[in-house]
């Protein structure tokens, strides 16, 4: 299951020499919110590290039927994986408020990992857990009810706020286009993990108050 808070941050798993070539092998880009870093089907020309705001990766139909894989913040890493298969990239990356953005381009990339057998096995370390949060989220969209996969959710997209608190910043419609419901379904069981104590609602975020709770609720196996 995600820890909460913890980011896959591809620098931490490289030594301080090899963060600092990435650093320099770098250019900061702003995105305004709204504004898309990619589109779906794109050449992928770079890897974006995300330095402040929230990114959101997502896919639409041609009739506007829209699903968000993830919500990416401070410490992500987004389309290394295109970079190396050379494959078009497969989301949707858009800035839902203004985010800052470490860029490094494809032939920067192709260095480091020339350079820098650590940079090569930290791209391990991130493809692997990209995968093994993947095919969670497969096994709980096919085996779990909806109130495990909403709490599976609220763990996966928590991150901890200014003020130390573990806090999920969507809206309830994001939410339920994460697991494919009515925004409706949503807030009733958003409702009922309040009524338990589980979670506290705050206008434009929930904060999570008993994780070993909605642990106890994400469980499906």
């Amino acid at each position: 299951m995600p820890v909460p808070g913890v980011e896959t941050d591809l620098l931490q798993w490289l030594p301080p020499e090899v963060r600092e070539a990435v650093a320099h092998a770098a250019v900061r880009r702003h995105v305004g919110a709204g504004g898309f870093i990619f589109q779906h089907g794109d050449t992928g020309s770079a890897m974006y590290r995300v330095l402040e705001g929230t990114v959101r990766l997502s896919l639409m139909r041609v009739d506007g039927h829209q699903m968000i894989y993830a919500l990416l913040g401070p410490g992500e890493c987004i389309a290394a994986s295109s970079l190396i298969d050379n494959h078009p990239l497969p989301q949707t990356a858009e800035a839902l408020d203004d985010v800052q953005l470490q860029v490094v381009s494809a032939a920067a990339f192709a260095k480091l990992r020339r350079d820098h057998r650590e940079f090569d096995d930290a791209l391990l370390h991130l493809l692997a857990r990209r995968l093994r949060t993947l095919s969670i989220q497969i096994a709980t969209a096919r085996l779990a009810d909806l109130t495990s996969q909403i709490a599976l959710r609220l763990l996966e997209l928590a991150r901890c706020d200014a003020r130390g608190r573990l806090v999920v910043t969507v809206t309830h419609t994001d939410l339920a286009m994460f697991v494919s419901v009515s925004r409706q379904s949503i807030h009733r069981i958003l409702k009922s993990f309040a009524t338990d104590g589980l979670i506290a609602l705050h206008y434009g975020s929930i904060e999570l108050l008993n994780l070993e709770g909605l642990r106890a609720r994400a469980e499906f196996l």
